[in-house]
C-alpha cells in the first residue's frame, strides 16, 4: 500500500474545491530532499488568492499550497551529501530551468519557465514536502521554526531593497505594516537610510515597527492629505524613497508626489484587485521620479537567514496566530479578517 501523508489540496481556486486530505508522500528522487514540514506560514495574499476562487497568476492546480515552511529533513536522494536526516532547514520554494536567456544572465526571476512551491508545484501546506537539494538551507538554533518559515518573505523584501539602490543619508517611507511592510522597514532601518517611516492604519502593527526604530505614522484612510501633511511637515523637499507594500492604487497614484526630484517610487505589493492606477506622466517628467517594481526573490535564503540570525528581522515577533494544519481555514479567516493579524502559521507535523 502506497504511504500518504495529509495535505491541503486545492483541485482549482475557491476553498469549496478544496480539503485537508489524505495524498501520496512524495517520492525522493536522487538528487533531493524530503522535508518534515514544522511551520508553514500563510502567505496572505497568495493564499487568499487560492481560496476566494481568484486564483494566483503562477498557479497551476490541483496543488498544496504553502511556499514559506521550514522542518527537519527526513529523506535524502543518495547523492545529497550537504544536509542529513534531522537538520533543522527552511528551502527556497523558486525553481528555474537554468538554460533560458535569463538563467545564463542569473537573472532567474525572468525564467519564462519559473517554478514556486505552492503555486505550480506541491508545497508547504503538508506533513512532508519534496524540494531540490539545492534549494535546502541549514537554520541555526537560536532560529525557531516559525522565524525561519518567514525567509521567503523576508528574501522578497531584500530583493526589493536592492532594486531600491537606497543610498546613504536617504529617508525612505514604507507604506503599509502588514507582514511585508514591517519587514521592509526593519530592512530599511538596518540599510544606509538616514530615516525610515512607515505609515499605516494599525496601532498594534506600527508598535512593532517602532520598537525597530522606525518613525510612525498614522494612516488616514479617509483623508490622505492628514498624513501627506505630517511627512511633509518633517520633510519640506520630500522623500528619497516610497515603497507600497498596500497593493492599493490610490495609495501609490498619491505617494508620487511626497517624494524628492529624482525619488522613486517601488511598488512591492501585488495589487490583488486586478485595479488599474493612474501615475502623473508630467509631474514624473519634470522631477526625474522613478517609479518601479519588485517581484519575489532569487538566491537570497542565505542573505535572509542572515537577517534572522543577527536579529535585524524578528521573525518570532511577527507570528501573531499558530494552527495545527486541521485548523487551516479558521487560520486563513482570521489572517484576512483580523486587521491585528500578521503572520499565521501552520504547523503541519504539530508537536504539542
Amino acid at each position: 500500500m502506497a504511504k500518504m501523508m495529509k495535505a491541503l489540496m486545492y483541485d482549482k481556486p475557491g476553498r469549496e474545491n478544496s480539503s485537508i486530505r489524505e495524498i501520496p508522500y512524495p517520492e525522493c528522487g536522487d538528487d533531493e530532499v524530503i522535508i518534515k514540514v514544522m511551520t508553514a506560514s500563510i502567505c496572505k495574499g497568495v493564499e487568499h488568492d487560492h481560496d476566494n476562487g481568484t486564483g494566483t497568476d503562477l498557479a497551476k492546480y490541483p496543488v498544496v499550497p504553502g511556499h514559506e515552511f521550514s522542518g527537519y529533513v527526513y529523506e535524502i536522494g543518495k547523492n545529497v551529501t550537504d544536509v542529513k536526516p534531522g537538520d533543522r532547514v527552511t528551502a527556497d520554494n523558486t525553481e528555474y530551468c537554468g538554460e533560458c536567456y535569463y538563467c545564463k544572465k542569473e537573472e532567474s526571476n525572468y525564467c519564462p519557465t519559473f517554478g514556486s512551491l505552492g503555486h505550480n508545484i506541491n508545497g508547504g501546506f503538508a506533513e512532508f514536502v519534496r524540494l531540490k537539494k539545492e534549494k535546502v538551507f541549514h537554520i541555526p538554533d537560536s532560529v525557531s521554526f516559525n522565524a525561519a518559515a518567514l525567509c521567503e518573505p523576508i528574501a522578497c523584501c531584500l530583493h526589493a531593497v536592492d532594486r531600491s539602490n537606497v543610498k546613504y543619508g536617504d529617508t525612505v517611507v514604507v507604506f503599509g505594516a502588514g507582514s511585508m511592510g514591517l519587514i521592509l522597514a526593519e530592512l530599511f532601518q538596518a540599510s544606509n537610510a538616514k530615516k525610515v517611516y512607515i505609515i499605516a492604519g494599525t496601532e498594534s502593527k506600527m508598535k512593532k515597527a517602532a520598537a525597530k526604530g522606525v518613525s510612525t505614522i498614522v494612516m488616514n484612510r479617509n483623508d490622505y492629505s492628514v498624513h501627506e501633511k505630517k511627512l511633509l511637515e518633517e520633510n519640506p523637499l520630500g522623500v528619497d524613497i516610497i515603497v507600497d507594500a498596500t497593493g492599493s492604487p490610490k495609495v501609490c497614484e498619491n505617494s508620487m508626489k511626497l517624494l524628492k526630484k529624482g525619488g522613486m517610487l517601488l511598488q512591492y505589493a501585488v495589487v490583488h484587485s486586478k485595479e488599474k492606477m493612474q501615475l502623473d506622466p508630467q509631474l514624473m517628467f519634470n522631477n526625474e521620479l522613478t517609479f518601479t517594481t519588485s517581484f519575489c526573490q532569487s538566491h537570497n535564503f542565505g542573505r535572509a537567514i542572515e537577517m534572522l540570525e543577527s536579529g535585524i528581522v524578528d521573525g518570532d515577533d511577527l507570528v501573531t496566530g499558530e494552527y495545527p494544519l486541521d485548523e487551516f481555514y479558521d487560520a486563513l479567516d482570521e489572517n484576512v479578517t483580523d486587521r491585528n493579524s500578521v503572520k499565521v502559521v501552520i504547523h503541519p507535523s504539530y508537536e504539542k
